[in-house]
């Protein structure tokens, strides 16, 4: 199976609200040589506020945000998720895109009315280079070298570590620059760490990891907090009976027996105290996974010898109430995330039923005259919610008169944050950030800067100047 290597560069780093502006992504085969290569811009949403600090780091103007000679970003998904669909199957890779793009990725396919798991279904895998990267400095730390901040901290962000072993990024925090990065360190793991290479190649595919956890009793878990590395010699002793794909695994460097005798409140307080006994491990998300007899020296109870290790397994494998008892305490301890109002922060909400998916479909291959009929037919009324969204964002003439003000009000209202201290960024917030950073910019940045204060300046007297208009009608 080949490899997408993908990026994105965005409005800001909240994965949930902001909104990608650039997407790249190259098709390799399986020894990394590049087969076909993809590159998609688009303009700024009308509702989304973006951020200062993410628009001086990418050099991005007002004029290239409002550019509409750009696709809308309707258009532009439509465009990355047919290319990317010709591409598949594949193992899809990008570089800390487990906990940014992948999610920003989902989120986008999600408001535009599309299946949102294109990179783990349909015989598609994914994994993080990022993660690969800090796996090698574990398992193979000759492989790289990585630079150290002036905290004393291993430093892996790509534009540090990829010049760092040789690469030429003139161009950071351009996608398709940071795609080529990407595939260049990937390239130097493939050939100077092929034992981690090839775990991560093994664990991209959620299957793999089940069959894995499932037929190893005792194994070494390894993962990345804060510049550090850790690892842990671990025992799988139950799941999230809400989530199947997330395992609940024991850390045997601590004593079940000294866990035994305390109470369940107290359990639970002691899940979040470190050394913490509990971890999540979430199959689908590339965990780093090695047999026991292949546990770096850093392991956290290395110094106890296996018979020990081998001990508190049996002992937890065989206390069935014990086992219970600590997977219940670490489920109170993780809690329950309470509903939210915003469609955005639904997508995990359950899947799709099959004839809506088949709506979906529909709903992207008819004319736009006749996609305001095909939205009431959603049974999810999150789709219901994009649906009609989309239809105000990409063609307002087909609402009617009333709907499509009150849609104009209710963006108003967004962008000012007229609703309280809401999740996302507003003009305020933007203009608070601004002006911090033009106080402390350097003097070519000045026009950018300013440039993008004039735009939230006007955002928010046009904004207010609606709501404005609309209170006194209803007056």
């Amino acid at each position: 199976m080949g490899f997408v290597f993908y990026d994105a560069e965005t409005t800001g780093t909240n994965t949930t609200f902001d909104q990608i502006l650039q997407f790249a992504a190259i098709r390799t085969d399986p020894e990394l040589k590049e087969i076909d290569r993809f590159e998609a811009r688009c303009r700024l949403m009308p509702h989304i506020v973006p951020s200062p600090g993410a628009m001086r780091v990418t050099g991005t103007t007002r004029a290239r945000l409002l550019d509409a000679s750009l696709p809308t970003h309707y258009q532009m998904m439509c465009a990355i998720r047919a290319k990317l669909l010709s591409w598949s199957p594949a193992i899809f890779v990008g570089y800390s895109s487990l906990r940014f793009d992948e999610h920003l990725f989902r989120q986008a396919l999600y408001k535009t009315l599309h299946a949102p798991y294109l990179t783990n279904t349909g015989g598609n895998a994914r994994t993080d280079a990022l993660r690969m990267a800090q796996a090698a400095l574990t398992f193979a730390p000759q492989a790289l070298t990585v630079p150290v901040g002036s905290d004393g901290k291993t430093d892996f962000k790509l534009d540090r570590l990829a010049p760092a072993n040789g690469f030429r990024h003139a161009n950071a925090h351009d996608a398709l620059a940071d795609v080529e990065a990407t595939i260049f360190l990937c390239r130097l793991l493939m050939d100077r760490a092929p034992d981690v290479w090839s775990t991560f190649m093994r664990f991209s595919n959620k299957a793999s990891v089940v069959d894995f956890v499932s037929g190893e009793r005792i194994f070494c878990v390894a993962d990345y907090f804060f510049g550090c590395p850790f690892s842990w010699f671990v025992t799988p002793i139950g799941a999230n009976q809400v989530n199947p794909s997330e395992f609940y695994v024991y850390n045997l460097a601590i004593d079940p027996e000294e866990l035994a005798g305390l109470s369940d409140d107290q359990l639970v307080e002691r899940m979040g105290h470190s050394p913490k006994p509990m971890r999540k491990l979430k199959s689908n998300a590339c965990p780093m996974l090695v047999p026991c007899d292949e546990a770096p020296p850093i392991t956290a109870g290395m110094r106890l010898g296996m018979q020990e290790i081998e001990r508190r397994a049996d002992l937890l494998h065989t206390d069935e109430a014990l086992r219970n008892r600590l997977n219940a305490a670490f489920q109170t301890s993780i809690g329950v995330w309470a509903p939210s109002p915003h469609v955005e922060m639904q997508i995990y909400n359950g899947f799709f039923s099959n004839p809506d998916t088949v709506l979906m479909d529909q709903f992207h291959a008819a004319p736009w005259e006749q996609r305001p009929a095909i939205v009431p037919r959603f049974a999810d009324q999150r789709l219901r919610t994009i649906g009609n969204h989309l239809i105000h964002v990409e063609r307002p003439d087909l609402l009617c008169a009333s709907d499509c003000q009150e849609y104009d009000r209710a963006r108003a209202r967004r962008l000012l944050g007229s609703d309280g201290d809401v999740p996302w960024m507003t003009v305020s917030k933007a203009l608070a950030q601004l002006e911090d950073l033009i106080a402390k910019c350097e003097a070519h940045e000045h026009e950018l800067l300013n440039g993008h204060r004039q735009h939230f300046i006007e955002c928010s007297q046009q904004a207010s100047a609606l709501i404005r208009a609309s209170t006194t009608g209803a007056a």
